[in-house]
């Protein structure tokens, strides 16, 4: 053991942690940490003006580099701010540490906010440090509660006496622990035996997939099983396999169409048709068997009841069944399995048509349609970038326009809140720095964490930021739209505070915050801009200009 104050020993447990940079808007409570950094040149801290944006830089860090992040906030007041991106962390599981500084623990009759308790609801695990001596234990248990699955944020708060009072410490990081279950024989034959029974199976599948990508592809493959993504947000199945059909949307009626005329779903690492409204009775048909497969326990049957549950690294279950399929689906039964890949491949090639349909028919108007945006997005993209997906309205056409394979290669936003894209896509260029990195985002959620601007400027994060500006709050509109139809209503003839009458001006917005700014009209001028933003060692943002139209 070593004697240490207790700043000394947490920023020593950081870096035992494997910590590099620390997301953060400082605050007097963060004084002591902050005083002793330069002692510690191998802890960058990265300044944020808004608590959003350093939540949104440590989800964007996490996803490309697989590791625990750390945030730094101010109090309760900094950490409040923060609550909205720590709602879609811990739904959408995103390891990441989040600190705040808090008063001495003896201030307890003047008043000191119970920060553990107040950041509880949108944490994994919550805790306060009061003493020095718990500073090793607290931050090992905080960063391996992130990354064990179900993985999510973390908050330990520290109060001031913790800080520099002294005590004797050991700095020994957190232990790995090894996830990859797999499940039991009898289940793998369960499920194996409904598939061989099934003649309209589906697969659906989440970003708890793991990366298996190539064995998701084998099991679809060996028995023919047509392939949805249901909450997905990065590539979990190649967007150009003949036996993909598409990300599902319950609100949609060809979706639950989809779901229902299966008579066996097999649904991988996600929430099984989770969705923000309330429809009664369940999506799924009354002859269908379902087939969920989790690392979240909490997931397993949580909206739909499971006929199979398994709890297990779904990446190792699908191996199990996809080597399982192989033995049933061999000599004769090969012929069924491709019938129903030649089937879902017409499927598959019909919704392409289509989409490259309507760009042609859209490729003149003005302003850009979103889909004839995407197309021109998605054409100047160098081969080796990362888009990160926070268009929200116009998130379908950049997925379909990017038909991504690659993993790694595309994100997208996985909670509901708006201003994530703008961190996102700079915690990205850092954990990827050698790639081109384009963020698109709409105007209405870009505006909401623009400040992140001055932190791509004052750090020379070379990021591109594509502005989707169509002057209003267009999800509102679309979802309005849903809502009159679930409740047997005409669509509204208006929106209410849903259109931005005085539009903005991104362009402007970048240059003051000290980033090169320009605006676009036409997907010639996009993609010129995309192509030359992609070559630049600056951050650059384009405004592009486009119909909002629903």
């Amino acid at each position: 053991m070593v004697q240490l104050a207790g700043k000394h020993a947490l920023l020593q447990m950081f870096q035992a942690e494997g910590v590099k940079y620390v997301f953060g808007n400082p605050g007097t409570s963060e004084t002591p940490m902050m005083t002793l950094l330069p002692e510690y040149p191998d802890l960058e801290y990265i300044l944020v003006l808004q608590e959003g944006v350093a939540v949104g830089m440590a989800e964007g860090y996490a996803r490309t580099t697989g590791t625990v992040p750390l945030v730094s906030l101010h109090i309760d007041n900094g950490l409040a701010n923060a609550f909205s991106m720590m709602i879609d962390q811990l739904r959408s599981g995103t390891p990441m540490v989040i600190t705040a500084g808090n008063k001495d623990i003896r201030k307890l009759g003047p008043g000191r906010s119970d920060l553990a308790e107040l950041a509880r609801p949108f944490s994994k695990w919550s805790a306060e440090i009061t003493h020095p001596g718990q500073v090793p234990s607290v931050v090992r248990r905080a960063f391996q509660e992130a990354r064990t699955p179900p993985t999510g944020p973390v908050f330990v708060g520290m109060s001031a006496n913790a800080f520099d009072d002294v005590a004797d410490v050991d700095i020994v990081p957190s232990t790995d622990i090894a996830a990859n279950s797999s499940a039991d024989q009898n289940s793998i034959d369960e499920v194996i035996g409904l598939l061989a029974r099934a003649e309209r199976p589906i697969m659906v599948i989440g970003d708890r997939l793991g990366g298996a990508n190539a064995e998701a592809v084998r099991l679809a493959e060996t028995a023919g099983i047509p392939v949805y993504g249901h909450g997905s947000s990065e590539v979990n199945f190649p967007a150009t396999h003949p036996l993909w059909q598409g990300n599902l949307s319950v609100r949609a009626p060809q979706a639950v169409e989809a779901i229902r005329s299966a008579d066996l779903i097999i649904a991988v690492g996600c929430m099984v048709f989770d969705d923000f409204f309330y429809q009664p009775g369940s999506v799924i048909g009354p002859g269908t068997s379902l087939v969920h497969i989790d690392s979240d326990p909490g997931s397993i049957g949580k909206s739909e009841p499971a006929d199979v549950g398994i709890l297990a690294a779904p990446s190792a279950v699908v191996g199990q069944l996809a080597d399982a399929a192989e033995d049933i689906f061999a000599g004769t039964r090969a012929e069924e399995a491709a019938l129903r890949v030649r089937e879902a491949a017409a499927v598959s090639s019909a919704r392409r048509e289509a989409f490259a349909n309507s760009v042609a028919a859209q490729k003149n108007g003005a302003p850009m349609s979103p889909a004839v945006m995407a197309d021109a997005l998605a054409g100047a993209l160098p081969s080796d970038a990362i888009v990160f997906n926070d268009g929200i309205s116009t998130a379908g056409n950049i997925f379909e326009a990017l038909s991504p394979t690659e993993r790694g290669s595309y994100y997208a936003i996985r909670g509901g809140a708006i201003g994530w894209g703008m961190g996102a896509t700079m915690g990205v260029q850092l954990g990827m720095p050698d790639r081109p990195v384009v963020g698109v985002m709409g105007d209405g959620s870009a505006i909401i964490t623009v400040q992140a601007l001055w932190t791509a400027a004052n750090t020379n994060i070379p990021a591109v930021f594509v502005i989707c500006n169509n002057r209003s709050y267009r999800i509102l509109k679309i979802n309005s739209n849903v809502y009159h139809r679930l409740q047997g209503l005409p669509a509204p003839e208006s929106y209410v505070a849903s259109d931005f009458a005085i539009p903005l001006d991104f362009k402007a917005q970048a240059e003051a915050y000290g980033v090169e700014g320009v605006r676009v009209e036409t997907p010639e001028e996009l993609a010129a801009q995309v192509r030359r933003g992609c070559e630049l060692d600056t951050p650059l943002v384009i405004d592009a200009i486009i119909d909002g139209a629903v």
